[in-house]
C-alpha cells in the first residue's frame, strides 16, 4: 500500500510540474506576442513620422521664394 500510495504522489508532483511548465510557456508565447505587437505599432508609427517629415519639408520647399 505504501508503494502505491508513493506513485500516487509521484504521479500527482509530476502532473503538478508538467501544468506549471505549460503555464509558464504560454506566459512567455504572451510576452512574445506582445512584444511584436509594440514592434509592429513602433515601426507603423515610425514610417508615419518618415511620411510627416518628408511632407513637411516638401512643404517647407514650396514656401521657399525661387532663387536664380
Amino acid at each position: 500500500m505504501s508503494d502505491q500510495h508513493e506513485r500516487d504522489r509521484t504521479m500527482a508532483k509530476e502532473k503538478e510540474d508538467e501544468a506549471e511548465q505549460e503555464g509558464e510557456a504560454e506566459a512567455e508565447q504572451a510576452r512574445e506576442e506582445e512584444l511584436e505587437d509594440e514592434t509592429e505599432v513602433e515601426q507603423k508609427q515610425a514610417r508615419e513620422d518618415a511620411a510627416t517629415d518628408e511632407q513637411n519639408k516638401d512643404n517647407h520647399r514650396d514656401e521657399e521664394p525661387f532663387q536664380s
